[in-house]
């Protein structure tokens, strides 16, 4: 039972070490156009790694904002010492 009290700092410090960095995606041509007006949101959980709730597709976030032309796309990870991790799709465009 000493050895499972020993073990429990060690994982909650390699949670928050497996995040990962938010990552953007812009749509070649961007430039130039219009600055979007619409943005669109998605958002799934996962706990405990063991089940998923939610869709954090960039087809629902569209949809969630009416948007016809996607402009850029960004996706964040959020993780909560390993026991909920959040992944957020953010659309913006027309």
């Amino acid at each position: 039972m000493k050895h499972a009290l020993l073990l429990l700092p060690i994982f909650l410090c390699t949670a928050c070490l497996l995040q990962q960095p938010v990552r953007n995606t812009d749509i070649p041509d961007a430039t130039g156009g219009p600055i979007p007006t619409r943005i669109g949101v998605s958002t799934a959980t996962t706990w405990f790694w063991l089940w998923d709730s939610g869709d954090a597709s960039v087809d629902t976030a569209q949809q969630n904002g009416g948007i016809t032309n996607i402009s850029s796309i960004t996706k964040a990870t959020n993780n909560y010492m390993g026991i909920i991790k959040r992944h957020t799709t953010t659309v913006r465009g027309e």
